[in-house]
């Protein structure tokens, strides 16, 4: 997905959220688990770093030791820590990146020049340009093998399509798939399996040696799903879709052998529907940005595919996720702000591991220069003892001023205590984490304590 802000698209959620944000205490935004405030990262280890100046971003990738973040005109480049190092110029409304599995290069939409270009990411050099002014306005590219898939459709205009690159070509030439009669379609590959989302078909194509042979189509409306189909993705293996189908509260996995449903993931009361979705490379997790009613609700969500739990939450308050892309144990996004309309990458670090375990507990209220006392308990993700171990302990103010307290020190059996004494304020959350250890991500857990004079 790509987001600029010059565009006209529809943000009423977000508005939404941020008008109910105005009602909540002066701006404060209520803690559980790993959720946070604007003032704050989830974790140390996770960062969210300005793309600075930019118009718009959108889509992300991982390749060669790098992260790619798509915006209105450069590619920019950050190391796997999250660090921007560079950019590359010379390119147009870049609208879609993807890599190559080995990681050497990098193809991008250019739907301001009608090209893709390839790149080689251990020198970032632009090492070829495929003219597409035939089918202009590449949207979104898939990749499987050595073809290479792109959808297009301009938005001045009705109609799209997809088609296919062999890149295997000095100067490969487009063979169309499909035609869209509105706009540009939605599309992914893996294995022999590509996928065309045109407003309520998905299309199921096999694509050996290159030439789409249409399988079946999904109709939405025979699922009730009215607002069509969203957003798709696909298992490495090509064997099961996911997809994100409009303001649905749910979403879902498809067998496409049998061209059938095969689970629901997520479908919960308050949800407002699930939007970019990106599956790991070992398809065993997949991670899928969600909307809420609810603004201390998490908008990133880590599902276990083979079982359908969330295996993580991830929180970042008032923010509009653009791409996702794992690398390694780590999961990136491109967000946006909604308060201050800037974009941002977010690394969020160890994602793919399991957490250990917090709980913090504390009076509710407490009395100005009067020490307060607060008890918890740390335990490892697979609900052992984590012996002596080392916390991190912050209060937060209304504003989301942060005051870091004294680190705790477990016993061996979790357990801690601390205490502070508030000064003259209204409302204090206090906040205790672990940072992530080999092979656990980190945990965090929250208490809000109600201060006045008497």
């Amino acid at each position: 997905m790509y987001l600029s802000r010059r565009s006209a698209s529809s943000k009423s959620n977000l508005t939404r959220i941020t008008r109910r944000l105005a009602t909540i205490g002066a701006g404060l935004t209520l803690i559980t688990g790993l959720a946070v405030t604007q003032a704050t990262t989830a974790t140390a280890a996770d960062s969210l770093t300005s793309l600075g100046d930019v118009t718009g971003a959108g889509d992300i990738a991982a390749a060669g030791g790098k992260i790619f973040v798509a915006t209105d005109d450069r590619i920019i480049v950050a190391d796997t820590e999250g660090t921007l190092t560079g950019a590359i110029t010379g390119v147009s409304e870049v609208r879609d990146l993807v890599a190559t599995p080995d990681g050497t290069r990098l193809y991008a939409a250019l739907r301001g020049s009608h090209e893709v270009a390839e790149i080689n990411t251990a020198d970032l050099a632009i090492i070829r340009r495929i003219n597409l002014a035939a089918l202009p306005c590449p949207n979104q590219l898939a990749l499987s093998g050595h073809w290479l898939w792109v959808s297009h459709g301009c938005p001045a205009s009705s109609g799209g399509g997809a088609f296919s690159l062999d890149l295997s070509d000095p100067t490969p030439q487009p063979v169309p798939t499909s035609a869209a009669p509105y706009s540009a379609p939605r599309i992914a590959a893996a294995g022999n399996t590509l996928l065309v989302a045109e407003g309520k078909d998905l299309l199921v194509y096999d694509t050996q040696g290159g030439a789409a042979t249409l399988r079946g189509t999904i109709d939405a409306y025979d699922h009730a799903l009215w607002d069509g189909w969203g957003q798709v993705a696909l298992a490495p293996d090509g064997s099961t879709a996911y997809t994100t189908p409009g303001s649905a509260n749910d979403f879902a996995a498809w067998d496409l052998t049998t061209l059938t449903k095969s689970r629901s993931y997520g479908k919960e009361e308050g949800v407002l529907g699930y939007g970019n979705i990106t599956v790991s490379p070992d398809g065993a997790q997949m991670a899928v940005s969600r909307n809420t009613d609810n603004v201390d609700d998490e908008p990133l969500v880590l599902f276990d595919v083979n079982t359908g739990a969330k295996a993580q939450l991830f929180a970042q308050s008032l923010v509009w996720i653009q791409g996702l892309t794992f690398s390694g144990s780590d999961l990136f996004a491109v967000v946006e702000k909604s308060i201050d309309r800037t974009f941002h990458l977010w690394r969020l670090h160890g994602a793919r591991l399991p957490s250990c375990k917090l709980v913090l507990t504390g009076p509710a209220e407490a009395r100005w220069f009067r020490t307060i006392t607060f008890t918890g308990q740390l335990t490892e993700h697979d609900g052992s003892a984590p012996g002596a171990q080392q916390l991190t302990v912050a209060y937060r103010e209304w504003d989301g001023t942060t005051t870091m307290l004294p680190a705790v020190t477990t016993n061996a059996d979790g357990t801690f205590t601390f205490s502070h004494m508030p000064q003259i304020v209204d409302r204090l959350s206090y906040d205790v984490y672990r940072d992530n250890i080999a092979g656990s991500r980190s945990c965090k857990a929250s208490a809000i304590v109600n201060v006045s004079y008497w």
